[in-house]
């Protein structure tokens, strides 16, 4: 999906101009991208993109020039067809980490090119860089090895087993959580999930309850903590946040195998998940009844 505004035209004589830019220039291994190209059209028609699926195309060069291998040959983050109309620029999000093969350290730049089949013609986009960082794990956080039932198979096979890792970036003191979920080697990962902010004076609580399910709650604020429920594949089920009162938040297991938040008063936020419900209408007020002497209440 294109997103379109106006910019302010310079003088310039490219009829169409384009430029990748990044949310951030540091990423872990497997981390996802927040890449963003933006295409301004000054041709004085519109600008039809899309209408060959390889209409865009990425290339990504490491250290000492090295063309970085692809993952996959289609070109599914550019499907869709958009019109630029003139005068008007539009954008569009990408996320190349499934795409290409940048997951050791180092340090790596992005080129693209724009085919445009109504004019016969391609747009060399200006290059971005980034660079690969390799995150920090927590130390002393229990053995978090699961098991994964095979869903659609036999019920007495073994089933597949993945572990948890919880591990920072430091990127430029901005500190962030994550948790890795890997292979039993710790060698592949299946996902990388970005859960908040790291404070490096508050050691997160983390436990696992009966459907291996993994539950962490950590420091996100002065006063603030995020509890987050993540499934062996790698998905948020639970977001919630809690913040500090007479007692610290904290974790408790129950008998049963399931996991409680104890202490601390929950904050109904926009990221919770599942979303926080809309508040139901108040039901409106009954008029007042008065009583009229010698008569009926009115």
């Amino acid at each position: 999906m294109l997103l379109f505004g106006l910019l302010p035209l310079a003088r310039c004589q490219v009829a169409v101009l384009a430029q990748l830019s990044l949310d951030q220039t540091e990423l872990l291994p497997d981390e996802k991208m927040y890449l963003k190209l933006t295409v301004q059209n000054r041709s004085g028609q519109d600008l039809v993109l899309g209408t060959v699926s390889d209409w865009l195309t990425f290339t990504v060069v490491g250290d000492k020039d090295r063309v970085v291998a692809a993952l996959r040959n289609d070109h599914d983050y550019a499907a869709g067809e958009a019109n630029v109309p003139a005068g008007l620029f539009a954008t569009r999000e990408f996320n190349l980490t499934p795409y290409f093969d940048f997951r050791q350290p180092g340090h790596y730049t992005i080129k693209a090119t724009i085919k445009i089949p109504q004019w016969q013609q391609e747009v060399a986009v200006d290059s971005v860089s980034f660079s690969i960082v390799n995150g920090i794990r927590l130390a002393n956080m229990p053995d978090m090895e699961v098991g994964v039932p095979y869903f659609h198979s036999e019920s007495n096979q073994a089933p597949e087993i993945r572990r948890y890792f919880l591990e920072r970036s430091d990127s430029r003191g901005n500190m962030k959580l994550f948790v890795r979920l890997t292979d039993v080697t710790g060698g592949h990962t299946t996902r990388l999930v970005p859960i908040g902010p790291y404070f490096s004076f508050s050691q997160p609580d983390v436990k696992l309850d009966r459907a291996n399910d993994l539950h962490v709650l950590h420091q996100t604020g002065a006063q603030l903590f995020t509890y987050c429920v993540i499934n062996t594949l790698g998905q948020i089920l639970e977001r919630q946040t809690y913040q500090y009162t007479d007692q610290r938040p904290s974790l408790r297991g129950d008998t049963q195998g399931g996991v409680d938040v104890i202490g601390g008063k929950r904050v109904v936020t926009d990221s919770d998940l599942p979303p926080p419900q809309p508040a139901a209408p108040a039901a409106p007020a009954l008029p007042a009844v008065r009583d009229v002497p010698g008569g009926k209440p009115k």
